[in-house]
């Protein structure tokens, strides 16, 4: 009992202890041991694959070895010039190094052998049997030259005049019982031939300079040339601020005569041998004084006219026609506004109408004589710009007279006081507004610039990369030209000339002659300024580029003159076009067929579409009518039809419409104008709900014109 228990406290005690329990058969090591690192490899083992895979080939009837498939991918290769150390090339490489070594070379390894009289065969490598190439060795005569250049270079001369000594210093006896022997084409500088050493050459490529040309040699000549001596003379002269202006002013006053001859010359071959009494003209100086009366007396003018017209300024500004709330969808009416007669010249045609783009109720017109009445009046061809504002019906505000019938004019969209007009006789103007005097700032005067026939519209276009302003014309020769300003003149850029097949061909003394269409009308895509289309008299449409001389595309479209091309102001792709065959056609881009085609039964002289709806039109007619179509409500019927004037009297020229007031003016053959205002219905624009997401009102009208055009197409 007592032993038990003093076993028990023993193991109590060793259980209690701070020190670790090992087990009896735990290794002893020692410090050294127990620092050396033990690193765990891992590696990767390929799964197994079969091996030795046939496939059967039916062309050759048999079985052949298919290709193995490795699991190994290569990530990256890079071609060296570096060998494995144990690799053979490396080997030879070694070898070869130890073989140029001059401590290896000695006398007393040369290898030499007694040949007999009787001539006993020497021995002799054969390179073959060393499996190398042949090419890549070279004679020994070739290398013991390089290898003793080396050695000059390096400064062993010493080391080879050793070897040449010794080479003395032996007997001549027994130089002539030995002979050196015949060394292989491996060897190099007489090693023993069971040494395997040769000289490999690596090619470079890249070399070039073994190939040799030569070129014809250039004999210089020196010539020599004498010209007469020119003859000198001096002159000497002071000049002061006084003679260079009256230089300056002289020379300017043979210009204006110069042009005051010119115009006289116009002047009478107009009017032929008849003598009439010259037209008075009014110039006005440009003082101040004046400059400020006339001011002045333009805006007392404008708020006479105003209060004389103020119902119809009220009406112009806030009433709305309440009676298109009884009517069907999409019908609407005019309501007229203001009636402007330009009472000096009462008898003159309107030929074009264009808003001002600075000013919402400014527009200027053109007049002159109509066609059919020029030959039977006795005074020459004359004619008009006018520029009109809502506020002064009375008078125009400007008022500018030109030596031929005004045709065509357009306003600058940035500079907005720049107006361009083409006239009859072929000449062209820019004309200031912005300024007192009447008279253009360029125009055309000289034969060699002018047109052949009379301008039938002109656009202008975006600035030139250089900054310089232009504008393109159209005129009845057939020829559209581009018009740059210049610092004091307008230069003509031809641009292309409107050419057609005419069958049967016309022949003058067995030539066959070009026939040119007459232009009448240009308009430009919005979207890309530098594309354009053309309509002609013969009822042909030209597609043409800016960038080239001739057109892109060109069909027939009516089988009378076009009016007038116009484009969509939401879809540039899509356009209208209007003739006097009775028809109007919707054309798509780049097609030669007509979407819709409208027969109104009468002649058509314009048609535009409307700024405020994407499906919205307007069309006038010979017989004074108005007429509006939207194609959202019906692609047959108009929505709206209102007469003018009395057909006996006035005809219908122009219509134009004002992008921000709901507006449209109306030009006669009488010089009258008049101005209409749209009731809500045919200027319904179209609005996203007030509640969800808001789209713009521009991809709405966007919408529902494609889903009227793809009704149309399907």
């Amino acid at each position: 009992m007592k032993t038990s228990k003093k076993k028990a406290k023993e193991t109590a005690k060793v259980v209690l202890s701070d020190d670790p329990v090992k087990p009896d058969d735990q290794l002893v090591l020692n410090q050294e041991e127990l620092d050396d690192v033990y690193g765990n490899g891992l590696f990767v083992k390929e799964p197994p694959t079969p091996h030795a895979k046939v496939i059967y080939s039916n062309r050759q009837r048999t079985f052949l070895p298919k290709k193995e498939i490795t699991n190994c991918i290569k990530l990256f290769e890079l071609k060296s010039t570096l060998f494995h150390r144990e690799s053979m090339n490396a080997i030879i490489q070694i070898e070869n190094e130890l073989c140029r070594k001059p401590e290896n070379l000695g006398t007393d390894e040369i290898m030499v052998e007694n040949i007999t009289e009787e001539g006993e065969e020497e021995e002799y490598i054969d390179p073959l049997a060393l499996d190398l190439d042949i090419d890549d060795l070279e004679s020994v005569e070739d290398v013991n030259e390089e290898f003793m250049h080396e050695n000059i270079e390096m400064g062993e001369e010493g080391e080879v005049e050793s070897i040449l000594t010794d080479l003395k210093n032996v007997p001549e006896e027994e130089i002539e019982s030995k002979v050196i022997k015949k060394v292989s084409d491996e060897s190099f500088l007489s090693l023993p031939v069971t040494k395997l050493c040769t000289v490999v050459k690596l090619k470079n490529k890249f070399n070039f300079f073994d190939r040799v040309s030569q070129t014809k040699k250039i004999l210089m000549r020196n010539k020599d040339t004498q010209t007469p001596v020119t003859k000198t003379f001096d002159f000497a002269a002071s000049v002061s601020l006084s003679d260079i202006y009256d230089t300056y002013e002289a020379d300017y006053a043979i210009q204006k005569e110069e042009k005051e001859k010119e115009m006289r010359e116009k002047l009478a071959a107009h009017m032929g041998k008849r003598k009439t009494k010259p037209r008075k003209r009014m110039y006005i100086e440009q003082d101040e004084m004046i400059y400020e009366l006339l001011k002045v007396a333009k805006i007392v003018e404008k708020i006479i006219s105003l209060n004389a017209t103020d119902a119809i300024a009220q009406d112009f500004r806030y009433y709305e026609d309440p009676s298109d709330q009884y009517r069907d969808r999409g019908e609407g009416t005019l309501m007229l506004m203001w009636t402007m007669v330009y009472e000096e010249e009462k008898k003159l045609i309107v030929t074009d109408i264009t808003w001002s783009p600075d000013y919402f109720d400014m527009f200027a017109i053109t007049l002159s004589i109509p066609l059919s009445e020029l030959k039977f009046t006795e005074s020459p061809d004359i004619g008009y710009v006018c520029l009109w504002v809502l506020k002064n019906s009375s008078y125009p505000d400007y008022v500018a007279h030109t030596q031929s019938g005004a045709m065509c004019l357009s306003f600058h969209h940035d500079f907005g006081y720049l107006l361009a007009v083409g006239l009859r006789d072929g000449n062209l103007a820019v004309y200031n507004v912005s300024l007192l005097q009447n008279e253009p700032q360029y125009s055309t005067h000289s034969a060699g610039t002018k047109l052949m026939a009379s301008v039938m519209q002109v656009v202008w276009c975006k600035n030139l990369p250089t900054g310089e302003m232009n504008f393109f014309s159209v005129s009845e020769d057939g020829s559209v030209c581009q018009w740059i300003l210049m610092q004091n003149e307008l230069m003509k850029v031809v641009r292309m000339s409107l050419v057609i097949d005419m069958y049967p061909e016309i022949e003058l003394g067995g030539i066959k002659q070009t026939y040119y269409a007459r232009g009448t009308t240009i308009a430009f895509n919005p979207t890309e300024p530098e594309i354009y289309l053309i309509g002609t008299v013969e009822g042909y449409i030209f597609k043409c580029n800016t960038e080239w001389s001739c057109y892109v595309q060109r069909f027939k479209a009516h089988e009378m003159p076009i009016n007038r091309i116009d484009f969509n102001k939401f879809d540039s792709n899509i356009y209208l076009t209007c003739s006097e065959d009775f028809v109007i056609k919707l054309w798509e881009d780049k097609s030669e067929i007509p979407l819709i085609i409208f027969d109104l039964q009468t002649g058509l002289t314009d048609v535009r579409w409307s700024p405020f709806s994407s499906s919205v039109f307007g069309v006038i007619t010979v017989d004074c009518r108005v007429l509006f179509y939207d194609l959202d409500v019906s692609t047959k019927n108009s929505v709206c039809e209102q007469l003018i004037h009395s057909t006996e009297k006035y005809r219908l020229v122009r219509l134009a419409f004002d992008r921000r007031v709901p507006m449209i003016v109306v030009g006669s053959s009488r010089g009258t104008i008049v101005t209409y205002k749209l009731s809500p219905n045919l200027r319904a624009i179209m609005k996203s709900p007030k509640k969800g997401v808001q789209i713009p009102t521009e991809t709405l009208e966007l919408e529902k014109l494609h889903t009227v055009l793809n009704s149309v197409r399907e």
